[in-house]
């Protein structure tokens, strides 16, 4: 039997070795193109290097919390009781009503952004899915989300249109009204 920390090792090599791939695969493209996978790859490559050392270098007794011990701990109780038992299942029910909202939620927050995409354009979209989420999930205020959204968005209008000269207009709707 393999142990945790050589099982942990295993797969950061070979999700360092898929990083290495793209680096060797992106060489071969023209020189714009090489433009996005190859800094990506060298940052995933200088994180999963960082891993491999905080996981081989620091003792066990710093990690705080063990994943795989958190998921295969068993919750222990009296499960004879008849009043355990019903309150087990009723809250088993309650779960499987919040596991199919949260299904329902993940599955609508893949589609929306895809139907958005093909209305309105990526640029458009990813600033109305960026701000939505933030202001949705609690992260900033209301203004502060479309503040980050407005920032990503410019980060990535400057980075695809005004750098790498890609047409961002795919939309079905013009919402630029013809300005870029």
């Amino acid at each position: 039997m393999i142990s945790k920390r050589a099982q942990e090792n295993i797969v950061a090599l070979l999700i360092l070795g898929i990083f290495i791939a793209t680096i060797v695969a992106a060489s071969q493209y023209g020189p714009r193109a090489r433009l996005v996978p190859i800094p990506i790859a060298v940052i995933g490559i200088l994180l999963i290097l960082g891993q491999l050392f905080l996981q081989n270098f620091r003792s066990d007794k710093d990690l705080e919390i063990d994943l795989l011990e958190m998921i295969s701990r068993k919750a222990t109780g009296d499960h004879d009781d008849p009043a355990v038992l019903a309150r087990e299942a009723e809250s088993a029910k309650v779960a499987s009503r919040l596991d199919w909202q949260r299904e329902l939620t993940a599955i609508g927050l893949v589609i929306l952004p895809v139907v958005l995409f093909f209305l309105i354009g990526p640029l458009p979209t990813m600033f109305l899915f960026t701000a939505g989420y933030f202001i949705l999930s609690r992260f900033a205020s209301p203004a502060m989300s479309v503040l980050y959204a407005l920032i990503a968005t410019i980060a990535v209008y400057l980075l695809f249109v005004a750098w790498l000269g890609v047409d961002m207009r795919q939309g079905l709707f013009d919402l630029s009204f013809g300005l870029w």
